[in-house]
């Protein structure tokens, strides 16, 4: 397999980026809710784009880890745009930002429990069975752990591996992580099921 480069695809550099010659990345990432249901201007130069490289998308809506009903006109909106740009991989943040309709804007942790992981590992396959096609979860930085039972690597490997999607490893959340909560990096890296990585970050 080929190891591609690929880099986050913003509004504010659209224009040098798709005109330009000076970056040439393996694939695009970009986040759906800012590119879905929109025209004009816009539409034409994310057509523009997914006409020169292959997008990945990172979402920050699906909210994975709340208490309620998965949002399904935002997953049937989602299921769409991915289907139009031909999207390889769809990925999502593993924590919770709304509940009851009240939309956070922060990226808040899920406790390290069992009781958490049964239930994100049943919404993740939910997810999945509507989309028709597995999703990557992304680890996340987090400022302190919320009545843990076990340690995060434990909980996002028992995630990964009863749902049975794919994790997106951010090795910088990881190097954060590790910094504030007093922990190896490498030692938890290599505790993640690593054969269901289906891409990195590295920074931003």
């Amino acid at each position: 397999m080929a190891i591609k480069a690929g880099i986050g695809f913003r509004k504010d550099f659209a224009e040098d980026f798709l005109s330009g010659s000076v970056l040439k990345p393996g694939f695009v990432e970009l986040a759906p809710e800012n590119w879905m249901n929109i025209g004009g201007f816009w539409k034409k130069k994310l057509n523009e784009l997914a006409e020169k490289y292959p997008i990945t998308s990172h979402g920050l809506s699906l909210s994975i880890g709340s208490p309620e009903e998965l949002d399904m006109d935002f997953l049937k909106r989602i299921k769409h745009f991915l289907k139009e740009y031909n999207v390889e991989i769809y990925s999502e943040h593993l924590s919770f930002s709304k509940m009851d309709n009240a939309h956070l804007y922060d990226l808040l942790p899920i406790p390290f429990r069992e009781d958490a992981v049964k239930h994100v590992a049943q919404r993740i396959k939910q997810v999945q069975d509507y989309l028709g096609r597995q999703i990557a979860i992304e680890n996340v930085s987090y400022y302190t752990p919320v009545a843990a039972e076990m340690s995060e690597a434990v909980f996002i490997s028992e995630i990964v591996n009863r749902a049975d999607c794919n994790l997106l490893l951010d090795v910088n959340n990881v190097y954060v992580n590790a910094f504030n909560h007093n922990y190896n990096a490498k030692a938890f890296i290599s505790a993640l099921p690593l054969d269901k990585v289906a891409y990195i970050h590295m920074a931003g």
